[in-house]
């Protein structure tokens, strides 16, 4: 019965992804998501072969057939990684709330991560309502209203902080708003502890980032598709990750 699911989760996944596609392709523009895709450069409508998910990237090489102009590489990675995300929180959490709820939220992280890194968008109609989901499904899940509340105290307040000494220091923004609404969106969705841990791993990959690389000062770093990524660690593993330290340190 597994195997089924599995397969109904991967063709769900696979047909969700694409629409993901649409939606990074055609929002910036504000083009209607469900016309056909114009490439960019010169806006001529890809064929439709070439809009299949997955076979129609490789059909075209990655390229537009008119102007051959690169098509982004997500628009191949995108309906491969949610069909895995989907069975893999399928394996963890089976059907549950949980899985509901992390399902829709790693939906929203996808579109949220690459909306940051090729456009410098989080757009609040993806936030905003995750924000009302994740505070309707407090009430049901596992982690708890209260801890839902905290996290979303914890994470919000702290980015807030942050926004407002970088800008007391620097006299220039730091955080948009946008960082914000996600971190509250993904501390209630994750409680407290997994907030935290999602904060430092994001903070360590744009240190890390910013240290190795030639980013000069005044270019914006997407740090909402770091804080995306750690969800998606903490999801996973954050839990694991955190009792693993703990025990190293004798902590309970």
């Amino acid at each position: 019965m597994w195997i089924i699911w599995i397969f109904i989760l991967a063709f769900a996944g696979l047909i969700i992804g694409w629409f993901c596609t649409k939606i990074i392709w055609q929002y910036p523009q504000k083009r209607n998501i469900f016309h056909a895709l114009k490439c960019n450069s010169c806006l001529n409508s890809l064929k439709s072969v070439y809009q299949i998910p997955i076979i129609g990237f490789l059909l075209a090489k990655g390229k537009c057939s008119n102007c051959k102009s690169n098509i982004p590489l997500y628009m191949l990675i995108i309906p491969i990684i949610t069909p895995l995300l989907l069975i893999l929180l399928f394996l963890k959490f089976h059907f549950s709330v949980l899985f509901f709820q992390f399902s829709v939220l790693s939906i929203a992280g996808i579109l949220i991560f690459y909306l940051d890194i090729y456009h410098r968008i989080i757009p609040d109609i993806i936030t905003y309502p995750m924000i009302i989901i994740a505070l309707v499904l407090s009430f049901f899940n596992n982690l708890g209203f209260w801890n839902a509340m905290i996290g979303l105290a914890f994470g919000a307040g702290i980015f807030i902080l942050i926004a407002f000494i970088f800008r007391l220091i620097t006299k220039r923004d730091g955080l948009g708003g946008g960082d914000i609404k996600l971190i509250a969106m993904i501390g209630l969705s994750l409680g407290f502890q997994l907030t935290f841990f999602t904060i430092f791993l994001s903070s360590v990959m744009g240190v890390i980032l910013y240290a190795f690389s030639k980013i000069r000062h005044n270019v914006l770093i997407p740090f909402g598709s770091f804080i995306v990524l750690a969800m998606f660690v903490g999801i996973m593993t954050g839990n694991e990750l955190i009792k693993l330290y703990l025990g190293i340190w004798g902590i309970q």
